[in-house]
């Protein structure tokens, strides 16, 4: 009795670990939005200063797009999500999706595990059902309470920006 326990404890362990593992966000793609997607490029950046970092942004112009209906949530582009932003001006439909560089920080390694206590765990990116090409994102959305995804395609790409430094301090 004692042995069939141990296996059936086994098991459930195995299973748990293996969910655990595995998390995916599954995505039942939408062959049509309730919105048009006018143009879309990502452009690299890098600010003037050292220190001051860069990142990728993503810009999507949207038309067609009932805000009271449909609220754009998120942006998946190069195994990474983030938030759209609303930058709309005068109805122009301007969204962009922000990927920041992230800054390096100094990791701890010690054999006083204490010592290590304060290094930060790595933000961890979900894992998509769908493969995507590098021009290729999902752009996420909920309509009529319900997180809907769609595939935005050929996303064109743009020559980096490289902000000016700042002035000199002349004194």
């Amino acid at each position: 009795m004692n042995k069939y326990m141990n296996n059936i404890l086994s098991i459930l362990l195995l299973i748990g670990f293996t969910n655990c593992s595995s998390q995916q966000t599954t995505m039942k793609l939408q062959e049509k939005a309730p919105f048009t997607v006018v143009d879309s490029f990502s452009q690299p950046w890098t600010a003037g200063q050292e220190g001051g970092g860069g990142g990728l942004n993503v810009h999507i112009i949207i038309k067609h797009l009932n805000k009271k209906q449909v609220t754009l949530k998120d942006f998946y582009f190069r195994g990474k999500k983030t938030s759209l932003e609303d930058n709309s001006t005068n109805s122009k439909g301007l969204y962009i999706a922000r990927y920041l560089k992230p800054v390096e920080k100094e990791v701890i390694l010690h054999n006083d595990h204490k010592k290590e206590a304060g290094n930060e765990p790595p933000e961890l990116q979900p894992k998509l059902s769908q493969k995507l090409l590098p021009n290729e994102g999902i752009i996420s959305y909920e309509e009529d309470g319900k997180l809907k995804y769609f595939k935005l395609q050929n996303i064109t790409y743009r020559f980096p920006v490289h902000y000016p430094s700042a002035p000199q301090n002349k004194q």
